[in-house]
């Protein structure tokens, strides 16, 4: 059996799961859906996909698919996953599930409904360090967590440079989308409270009106803690465009996570800390820890069992976050019933 695929959005995440289907020996990818009909028709020249669609409704209409990949922006992921599940066609779509708890519960409970694969794209449960974290804390020989600090922040690049749509998200939804869900992953538990502080204030300065930074408490149920901070204000001379970093401490032992370098430095015009880990092509082969996500669920959907990323985990993602954002509006910390 091989599985027709189809990606929406081609952007810089959208060509990764197009590289990661085409790396997997029993998926024939079949086209491509992005509204720029100037970068589509690049990218499937690029990547040699067959056909490509201004309109995703039509690619879902007329191909016969039985996965897409919804790589669109983080506000935009209701519409196009909601007509791929009417259309009875499983849905792998990238963090966040979606930046309302309505949405992200209508369309869990569509996929429920109709028996198709609704799978959220927390890679970094794939990225080396992070799973050999969990790994450790779930053997119990570290004993139970008792706090957690993960830094995720970005350069002024990603606002100002990358992402046209900026303004139509933030730091919480863009980046503590991965953060919150490690946490809740590696603790192997549930969110109960967060308490939240922002800054707005240069960004908007400077055009893009969004936090600048981030900085949220979660308690979890079993008394555990983590400290997320993300922000969007590095300055865009540092050598890589992601800071990330994360420190676990246990009763028993501790684990420290510093994944800004990867182990490569190199300098030519500018001094760099290339980013291999999450999806490069080595040899002709593309790997990382993106592949294996996708190839994860890819793989799930051939064998007819349900993946280890559950429709509920991209729900409790969402509502987690949608209340990190409340507790910033409201001053106060937001519980969590879950």
């Amino acid at each position: 059996m091989r599985l027709k695929v189809g990606v929406i959005g081609v952007g810089i995440q959208g060509q990764q799961h197009i590289l990661a289907y085409k790396s997997h020996p029993l998926v024939e990818l079949i086209a491509a859906a992005d509204v720029d009909e100037a970068k589509l028709k690049r990218v499937c020249g690029e990547y040699n996909v067959p056909k490509g669609y201004t309109d995703y409704r039509d690619m879902i209409d007329k191909e016969e698919l039985d996965l897409v990949s919804v790589v669109t922006p983080d506000f935009l992921h209701y519409e196009p996953v909601t007509y791929a599940l009417k259309g009875d066609v499983n849905v792998i779509v990238e963090k966040p599930l979606s930046m309302d708890v309505r949405e992200a519960s209508e369309m869990v409970n569509l996929a429920r409904s109709r028996g198709l694969m609704l799978f959220t794209n927390f890679s970094n449960r794939w990225n080396p360090p992070f799973a050999i974290a969990r790994e450790k804390i779930v053997s119990g020989k570290m004993g139970r967590p008792v706090y957690a600090y993960f830094r995720l922040s970005d350069t002024v690049y990603v606002p100002f440079k990358m992402l046209s749509w900026a303004s139509k998200t933030n730091v919480v939804f863009f980046l503590m989308s991965h953060t919150v869900d490690l946490a809740r992953w590696i603790f192997n538990d549930k969110v109960e409270l967060v308490y939240a502080t922002a800054s707005r204030r240069i960004l908007r300065s400077k055009g893009v009106d969004t936090y600048d930074y981030v900085l949220a408490i979660l308690n979890f149920k079993r008394g555990s803690k983590a400290l997320l901070e993300s922000s969007w204000i590095l300055p865009e001379s540092l050598p890589t465009i992601v800071d990330f970093r994360a420190e676990i401490l246990c009763e028993g032992g501790c684990v420290f996570i510093d994944d800004y370098r990867q182990g490569i430095e190199a300098s030519a015009e500018k001094y760099t800390f290339p980013k291999y880990a999450g999806g490069y092509v080595i040899n002709d082969r593309y790997t990382g820890f993106n592949r294996e996500s996708i190839h994860h669920a890819v793989d799930s959907l051939l064998n007819g069992r349900e993946p280890s990323i559950k429709p509920e985990d991209g729900l409790a993602n969402t509502i987690i976050l949608c209340s990190i954002i409340k507790s910033i509006e409201s001053g106060e910390k937001v519980y969590i019933h879950q």
